[in-house]
């Protein structure tokens, strides 16, 4: 058999799934990524003596989880088993760190980052990319897999295949606003996991996993609808928006941060999913995975990834 070259666009969790079942099945896989680390919403930031894990932190029990393909449940149960994961409660988080957990799953990939799709021919097979220092280049591919937020997927696929829009029009996504403050203050005298009101959440980081923290590092989390109000603002102005909402709540006055950060998810949660694993289109040899497909648990982005590979294993 021909051994078939694909490339996956995106490197968060379902598509390193994705890569991983058809890496291991013996084919020659190529996963680019936009961003400077993989993982997509499973984000780890490090500065000095601060860590913050800022994206999503935890996952369901995949032991109850029915539709899990044996594949991905596999891969969790390792995870578990090789103690990067753990139980607390009905959940399952990282032990020392959510950047551990993206380590596991991209281990033995071949990922490309700072590496971003342009423009696809959907004819020839290629992929027009844009790389961090400035340079293009094309990618030919046998198979496609696109693992990005369906807006993107959208811009991406620029009317080339028959109502594929349609499709897309009937799943929802969410924003979301995100901002990290580290402080030179004892963390020590902060006891309490996280603080909220009506707007935000804060989360103690200090008191999450096995993370050595010379900092007080706090992320602050919008609320709905607060986060439709913050997130089109730029970086700097959603980090002084959530300053000014931490302050009103934290129990400690709080001198200027060491460190201040603020961040956004234009489409980072599902609110309304597709309503099937993935899309696939075996004309043009492209298909589609995501949570978006299935609804916004790590899980869901696992069991798409996952079943997209098996399809693709089929032809």
């Amino acid at each position: 058999m021909k051994k078939k070259k694909i490339v996956i666009i995106g490197a968060g969790v379902s598509g390193l799934l994705c890569g991983k079942r058809l890496t291991e099945a013996g084919y020659s896989v190529l996963l680019i990524d936009k961003g400077r680390n993989v993982g997509g919403r499973l984000s780890t930031r490090r500065t000095d003596g601060a860590i913050f894990h800022h994206g999503a932190s935890s996952l369901p029990d995949f032991y109850k989880h029915k539709d899990l393909p044996k594949f991905g449940l596999g891969m969790l149960k390792r995870a578990e088993n090789e103690k990067i994961i753990q139980r607390k409660g009905d959940l399952f988080e990282p032990v020392s760190s959510v950047s551990d957990l993206v380590s596991f799953f991209a281990s033995g990939l071949k990922i490309q980052e700072g590496c971003e799709a342009t423009h696809l021919n959907l004819q020839s097979r290629t992929i027009d990319v844009s790389l961090r220092n400035n340079n293009h280049k094309e990618i030919p591919y046998d198979f496609l897999i696109v693992s990005i937020p369906p807006n993107q997927a959208k811009s991406l696929i620029n009317n080339q295949i028959n109502r594929f829009e349609n499709y897309l029009s009937e799943v929802e996504m969410r924003s979301s606003a995100t901002a990290l403050f580290s402080f030179d203050l004892n963390p020590a005298h902060i006891k309490e996991t996280f603080f909220s009101n009506e707007r935000v959440q804060i989360q103690v980081e200090n008191n999450r996993f096995k993370c050595e923290q010379k900092l007080l590092c706090l992320t602050v989390h919008t609320k709905e609808p607060f986060a439709r109000e913050v997130v089109n603002n730029d970086k700097r102005k959603i980090r002084e928006i959530l300053f000014g909402e931490l302050s009103s709540i934290f129990p400690v006055l709080l001198p200027k941060p060491t460190y201040e950060a603020g961040h956004r998810w234009l489409y980072g949660f599902t609110e309304r999913p597709l309503g099937q694993p993935y899309l696939f289109y075996k004309k043009q040899n492209v298909g589609f995975c995501g949570d978006w497909c299935l609804g916004g648990t790590i899980l869901n982005a696992v069991s798409s990834g996952v079943r997209l590979a098996e399809q693709i294993l089929k032809e």
